[in-house]
């Protein structure tokens, strides 16, 4: 990437990953030149305004493109020393988990079936998944969310137990944020996560 222009929608995050990638690949990122296009990721490249963007998914942009018709060279953060982190976290505060604990577990025990279900009936989730969606702000392509939901279910599957979290995955998180100037100081693990499902 180097001599090249990356789109990114503005974030620190995205900033220090890119680095972190460059540099461990042997590169120099003041050779790389950064460009805010907000969430204009995909049009940026279609239009040739950049060379390449971070930040795009490859459940969401990545299909869309390939419908186009555009090829894609799809490059994991994880294989240039950026940790593995979880993309979607439901976070609440300590004080309205010593109240509503119990409510907060119920609605991770639906959520869990709601995945369970997806994962033995794709086809039929799909359906409810098009059936429910926003077509006037945010329309779904068939073909894009079979190929999307084909993606994340993989993913999705722990031996664990649906999105269970390890104390290792988060602290090696905080330990990249620290090194890259993102935090200042580090967090206690111990008190960042739970995972609902074993909690009692």
């Amino acid at each position: 990437l180097e001599g090249k222009v990356v789109g990114y929608s503005g974030t620190p995050l995205s900033e220090s990953v890119l680095k972190k990638m460059v540099k461990s690949d042997g590169g120099d990122p003041n050779k790389v030149k950064l460009v805010d296009v907000g969430f204009e990721l995909n049009s940026s490249l279609i239009s040739k305004k950049v060379d390449a963007v971070i930040g795009a998914y490859i459940n969401h942009e990545v299909p869309l493109l390939h419908k186009k018709g555009y090829k894609t060279v799809d490059i994991d953060p994880s294989d240039y020393g950026v940790p593995s982190y979880y993309e979607l976290v439901a976070v609440t505060g300590d004080q309205t988990w010593a109240k509503d604990s119990d409510t907060i577990k119920a609605f991770w025990r639906a959520a869990t079936k709601g995945y369970e279900y997806t994962e033995k009936h794709p086809k039929d989730s799909l359906q409810i998944l098009l059936g429910n969606q926003d077509k006037s702000n945010f329309p779904l392509e068939k073909d894009v969310e079979t190929k999307s939901l084909n993606i994340l279910l993989p993913k999705m599957k722990s031996e664990h137990g649906f999105g269970s979290q390890t104390k290792e995955s988060w602290q090696s998180n905080v330990d990249w944020l620290k090194e890259s100037g993102l935090i200042k100081k580090k967090p206690n693990v111990d008190e960042m996560f739970e995972n609902i499902g074993e909690s009692k």
